[in-house]
């Protein structure tokens, strides 16, 4: 009686909460375990996630995360994937100069190839992690976007850029700023 009453009770609680909702529940807990404000907030409109929804974007920009927790994220990112859950479609943890080569080598490692865009602006990376972006953007077909201003590359790696950007016409690779004033605007302006 006691295991008929527990299936009852797992079936009303599968009825309350989506299948989507059930998908992202480890992401949302690595965010939350974070301890910080923008994951939580993150991890908070993540909970909208709806099983009609395909995709979702993982912006953490500004977070001070590091590699904990990108290690964290990135293991909930697969069992997404793994799950069939909604695609990630983007996913920017610009801003997190704690992260560094082992915490994007880690999330590169763990998200799917169908992501359409990275961003790991300023996070204090370099050749190492700069070669696995490149590695990891031939894999796919998918990749509209690189950012990846602000970091420690050497002239041979921006070289590398400077091919994947040739070989791909329609990859936009940024791996250098611009300018002061578009550093400045977009520190403004992506939060």
């Amino acid at each position: 009686m006691k295991k008929f009453l527990g299936i009852i009770v797992l079936g009303l609680l599968w009825c309350s909460t989506s299948y989507a909702n059930i998908i992202m529940q480890d992401l949302i807990d690595a965010l939350v375990e974070t301890k910080k404000p923008k994951s939580i907030e993150v991890a908070n409109n993540l909970k909208s996630t709806g099983d009609n929804d395909k995709s979702y974007d993982l912006v953490i920009r500004k977070a001070n995360l590091d590699i904990k927790d990108a290690k964290n994220i990135a293991t909930a990112i697969k069992k997404i994937d793994q799950n069939k859950g909604p695609q990630l479609g983007t996913i920017s943890m610009s801003f997190n100069e704690d992260l560094k080569d082992e915490g994007v080598i880690t999330i590169l490692n763990h998200i799917p190839l169908t992501t359409s865009v990275i961003a790991f602006v300023e996070c204090g990376i370099t050749d190492k992690a700069g070669q696995a972006i490149i590695d990891w953007a031939t894999k796919t077909n998918n990749l509209n976007g690189i950012y990846i201003e602000g970091n420690d590359f050497s002239k041979d790696m921006e070289e590398k850029f400077e091919k994947l950007r040739v070989d791909n016409p329609r990859l936009n690779v940024l791996s250098t700023w611009a300018s002061e004033e578009f550093k400045e605007m977009v520190k403004k302006s992506f939060n």
